[in-house]
């Protein structure tokens, strides 16, 4: 796609810069348990091969806020994982959002008093009113009290946010390191409870009553099984690359987003692959699901030829205050909306390509790559710079293709929609800042890729999982990202976090509950 908008200096240099994304994720060689042993028990028979309180299928965000919460309950609680790796997104994830906490970080946006009831207005808004509202409600109280939880279990947070992580007043607290949540729980079920990494979960086995009592997971070769004296909660994530449900809920991609995308998994960011196996081992038993058609794109990512160069992996769109432009020089979106909204935007474009624009504003301060990757990715062609306005633009049309009469038009519309305070995409005031600091920047190109899935499993607000008629299945608890109702339509950067891990400790608490 980048060789139909002339790409001079595009392919002109290929080299690997620095500007991978780093994870914190913890791998499960040597320092978890390996699969759990065999006492001679089948998948077939009635024996077990283990017996515990609460088991919890997956170890991010929700599986650990579950796992603790369980341990910390005084319940036994054996965690499954099927990867290596531990963690999934959580490990390379920084962002939570709440309205306040006992951190006491200051937000962007003084003139907006923060509350969950501005967080929840937000999240019903960004999901177009397609969320549950019952369930946007109980993170969005509990988001406050999930943080102080993290705290007290020793997550660190940055005490200064950029103006791109705090949107509207609402709060957002960045960890300190990527994968501080999982870095911080997991010691804790290692310790206090058992972690088999490599042990993919298969199915669900219920009593005669329709109760589920344990389930099946395959070590190697072998079923095995694992007996839950009071609940198993499903914590497995979305399923956005499962083979089996993608192309049956969701529309096709068009090829550039989509060529994005494989080369963005193929690189082997923590990011899954994410599957579908213990949602549909609960539709086996009777479990509903729900919004199964939405899903959360990104619109921050390189074209699959730049990536596979090291350029703009991350992306620099994250910076609510720039300008976007498409091919033809124009803008097509409001920046500051929900990446969702952006996201689909890019997908109306005829190419699905578009370019950032930045200014002194915003380099270096506000972009994700460092000034010396920057740097790199101007000297190799991927990005230009300009010391005004039209010698960016001149730039631009030289190197990607870009009108550069449009492209300098674009910027005064939007600069003077700046000075009055009210932008023709509606852009909200507070991300209103004018192109008009040198120097000048415009790239690299990039598209969007499909993130994560927004349905799943049908859970209740005590994440009790719910049959096709609606009755709870008792024993099954569910919390996270396998679950459907939270976000509906869209969500933003932050919230699907925060909601794991508020779900994840009320299915923990509620599990420990549970008396068969």
């Amino acid at each position: 796609m980048v060789g139909q908008h002339n790409g001079k200096g595009m392919s002109r240099r290929s080299f690997i810069t620095a500007a991978g994304l780093g994870t914190a994720g913890i791998l499960g060689a040597g320092a978890l348990s390996a699969c759990a042993p065999s006492s001679g028990g089948s998948a077939g028979s009635d024996s077990w091969d283990q017996e515990t309180d609460v088991v919890v299928v997956g170890s991010g965000a929700a599986g650990v806020a579950a796992a603790v919460t369980a341990l910390e309950s005084g319940a036994e609680v054996i965690m499954l994982e099927k990867e290596e790796m531990i963690g999934g997104a959580t490990s390379a994830t920084v962002q939570y959002c709440a309205p306040g906490s006992s951190l006491g970080i200051a937000q962007n946006f003084p003139d907006v008093e923060d509350s969950a009831d501005l967080m929840f207005e937000h999240a019903m808004n960004v999901s177009g009113n397609t969320a549950d509202p019952a369930l946007v409600r109980i993170w969005c109280d509990n988001a406050s009290d999930a943080i102080d939880w993290m705290v007290e279990h020793g997550c660190e947070f940055k005490e200064k946010l950029k103006l791109s992580e705090g949107r509207q007043g609402q709060g957002k607290y960045i960890a300190k390191t990527a994968g501080e949540l999982t870095t911080k729980l997991v010691p804790i079920v290692q310790e206090q409870g058992k972690l088999l990494s490599k042990c993919a979960f298969e199915e669900l086995v219920v009593d005669d009553s329709g109760r589920v009592v344990g389930l099946v997971y395959r070590d190697g070769d072998d079923a095995k099984r694992i007996k839950a004296r009071k609940a198993v909660i499903l914590c497995t994530g979305p399923w956005s690359n499962d083979e089996t449900m993608v192309p049956r809920h969701m529309n096709p991609l068009p090829e550039t987003p989509k060529a994005a995308g494989e080369t963005f998994a193929s690189m082997g960011m923590p990011y899954g692959p994410f599957t579908g196996e213990a949602v549909r081992a609960a539709q086996r038993i009777g479990a509903n699901v729900r919004h199964m058609e939405y899903l959360m794109s990104e619109p921050c990512y390189s074209t699959a030829e730049l990536m596979e160069q090291g350029v703009a992996v991350a992306g620099i769109t994250r910076t609510v205050n720039q300008v976007l432009v498409s091919s033809e020089g124009a803008r097509f979106t409001d920046e500051g909306a929900a990446r969702g909204a952006v996201a689909n935007d890019v997908l109306a474009l005829p190419d699905n390509v578009f370019y950032p624009i930045l200014d002194g504003h915003i380099v270096p301060d506000q972009v994700n790559p460092a000034p010396e990757v920057l740097d790199k990715w101007i000297e190799g062609g991927f990005v230009v710079k300009g010391d005004t306005v039209e010698e960016m633009a001149a730039n631009a049309e030289q190197t990607f293709g870009i009108p550069q009469a449009t492209l300098v038009e674009t910027i005064k519309r939007y600069n003077a929609g700046c000075a009055a305070g009210a932008d023709e995409f509606g852009k909200d005031p507070h991300f209103l800042s004018p192109i008009d600091t040198p120097p000048f920047y415009a790239g690299p190109v990039e598209t969007c890729i499909m993130l994560y899935t927004h349905g799943g499993l049908d859970a209740d607000e005590n994440a009790r999982v719910k049959d096709v008629d609606g009755n709870v299945i008792p024993g099954l608890y569910a919390a996270g990202m396998c679950t459907g109702g939270q976000f509906g339509a869209d969500t933003v950067s932050g919230d699907w976090q925060i909601s794991s891990v508020v779900f994840g400790r009320i299915a923990g608490r509620n599990a420990v509950a549970e008396t068969a």
